[in-house]
């Protein structure tokens, strides 16, 4: 049993970005499934073989602070859009936060932290194909 999540982040003028996009049992930091997937330069991305459920999705591009979207239904054969908005820019450590090391990148986001609750975990996809599949899109898998 799977669905399609079809999404967007607001990338700006920085064009396309690899994604990574994490599911967690709501309100919990109990991680069931992660992708990775290419955006086009408008910022869509999509992933294939999400579980089906309620997730709190969280999302990190590349060079930015996470972002969570919650509760989240994703059903059996559909697909779910969801809108990331436009990222805090500026994180280049990948700890989650903003910082003196990354004030040189952006100072107009210091001091921000992203909206995973402090899910620090494993933001970085090994598997995730370089270059990326034509096309696109993904599939993620679930964690066990």
């Amino acid at each position: 049993m799977s669905a399609t999540l079809a999404g967007n982040v607001a990338i700006g003028a920085n064009g396309a970005r690899n994604v990574v996009v994490r599911f967690f049992t709501p309100d919990t930091d109990t991680e069931v499934f992660k992708a990775c997937a290419p955006t086009d330069a408008s910022g869509d991305f999509t992933i294939y073989g999400c579980p089906v459920g309620t997730y709190d999705v969280g999302l990190r591009a590349d060079g930015c602070l996470t972002m969570l979207e919650e509760d989240k239904v994703f059903t059996e054969g559909n697909t779910t859009d969801i809108d990331f908005g436009t990222p805090y820019y500026g994180d280049l450590k990948i700890t989650d936060k903003v910082d003196a090391f990354d004030v040189s990148a952006l100072n107009m986001s210091y001091g921000v932290s992203g909206a995973c609750r402090g899910y620090a975990g494993d933001w970085l996809l090994p598997q995730c194909p370089s270059p990326p599949p034509p096309g696109g899109a993904c599939y993620g898998y679930v964690i066990s």
